[in-house]
């Protein structure tokens, strides 16, 4: 396929028949048999192929054609048609109607003025909008939305069995109409009166590893095929609390090797509040390996694609785990979090220094005057869990730290013996505790 140049576009000549030229990524060009050229753009949406036409060259230009078939790109992915779109503007424009009075005017603004600078991670409210909502209501009037318009989006998704999708739906339109009215465009908000309990109940994960599934979950991870940076956040997560978003995010500048610490930004925070992890030894030996993999570049977890310019993608962990065999049933990434929290409460760790541990924040005017770090008590308690670690996978009383011998011993230690990468990871648990 031909990377298109003005030359190339200027030197396509009319034939009997109109034919077409293809850059890669259903972006082309159809030449007619009176030498018209157009720009079009070839998808595929919710199983059916579809096209749209994007602008005639050389009115418009290649550069802007490509900007223009990058943002429909954007709408697909989104799960939003392009060709939909364009044909609803032109209806407005055809029956008078101004399309910056529409509602998908107001969600696009509401987008960049409002969703995007108050969130490090939009992209899936900004989906709802696109895919859920826009082909819905987008080419109504904001003050001609009544609330059945908004039932007619929550049911959609409702009705595909995602619950829980459809409540953050209702909330994406109530902020949107909440910001409406602050700008005078409405005088009510439709999304009021549907109360998320009438679209679904509140579901709340609870799944914690248990003490047999822990040393499951790190054989599965270790001697699976996934990358070893990959391996090494996965277990630097079970040991250390953090969100994942928090670690992909990390930069080498956030961590102290002669300290033993791991900084975690205000900006890089869920709750805005900054916080410094003192390490136990396995977290720091964990650091040290990624440094090593990570060569030059300044994350801690740097992509492949642009030789480490950027961290991995926030699906790129999720994505790694869901072809490993062997791991417990029905267990996320975030699950680590709280089942870090649930043994440290079993460990004696007090709640206030356990929920710091997770930098959870007391609320209220407690949260205001209480800005104690309690790093050493936090450094204490994932110490706690470290050890408690080691004991689960060393096959050790986790409650004593008293050896004991598996009844199994004989068939781990054939399995020990053929598997080279759960041979490593135990030799250092051993030297950890040597």
């Amino acid at each position: 396929m031909p990377k298109f140049t003005d030359l190339f576009l200027k030197g396509l000549q009319p034939r009997a028949g109109r034919y077409v030229e293809t850059e890669g990524n259903g972006f082309y060009v159809e030449v007619m048999p009176s030498g018209e050229k157009s720009f079009r753009y070839r998808y595929r949406l919710n199983g059916q192929r579809e096209k749209v036409t994007i602008g005639s060259y050389p009115s418009m230009t290649l550069k802007i054609a490509r900007i223009r078939h990058l943002e429909m790109l954007d709408q697909v992915n989104m799960g939003q048609s392009p060709a939909r779109a364009k044909r609803e503007t032109r209806l407005q424009v055809a029956a008078g109607l101004d399309p910056q009075d529409t509602f998908r005017h107001l969600a696009e603004k509401w987008i960049e003025q409002v969703l995007k600078p108050a969130n490090k991670n939009s992209r899936q409210d900004e989906i709802y909008v696109r895919r859920d909502i826009i082909p819905k209501i987008g080419s109504k009037r904001p003050e001609a939305i009544i609330t059945q318009d908004v039932w007619s989006c929550v049911e959609a998704v409702k009705a595909r069995g995602h619950g829980q999708a459809a409540r953050r739906v209702r909330s994406v339109l109530k902020r949107v109409f909440d910001y409406a009215m602050s700008h005078g465009l409405t005088q009510t908000n439709p999304a009021s009166a549907v109360r998320p309990t009438h679209i679904a109940r509140t579901k709340t994960r609870s799944r914690v590893l248990s003490v047999q599934e822990i040393p499951s979950w790190l054989h599965a991870i270790e001697t699976s095929s996934i990358g070893k940076s990959i391996k090494l956040a996965l277990r630097f997560l079970l040991l250390v609390p953090a969100r994942k978003g928090e670690l992909i995010s990390a930069k080498w500048s956030d961590v102290d090797f002669a300290a033993g610490t791991w900084d975690i930004p205000e900006h890089a925070s869920k709750n805005g509040a900054p916080l410094r992890h003192k390490l136990p030894n396995q977290a720091i030996a964990v650091l040290r390996e990624l440094k090593q993999l990570s060569m030059d570049s300044q994350w801690l977890l740097p992509s492949s694609r642009g030789l480490g310019k950027n961290h991995i993608s926030s699906s790129t962990m999720n994505t790694a785990i869901r072809g490993i065999s062997g791991l417990p049933q029905g267990v996320v990434i975030h699950d680590l979090r709280r089942t870090v929290r649930t043994y440290l409460s079993e460990l004696g760790v007090t709640p206030h220094v356990a929920e710091l541990c997770l930098n959870h924040r007391p609320d209220g005017v407690r949260g205001v005057y209480d800005r104690a770090e309690l790093i050493e008590q936090r450094y204490s308690a994932l110490q706690k869990w470290e050890t408690y670690l080691q004991a689960l996978m060393l096959g050790g009383d986790a409650d004593t730290n008293a050896s004991k011998i598996p009844a199994q011993f004989g068939e781990v230690l054939q399995k020990v013996q053929a598997d080279p990468a759960l041979r490593r990871y135990l030799l250092s648990v051993l030297l950890e505790q040597s």
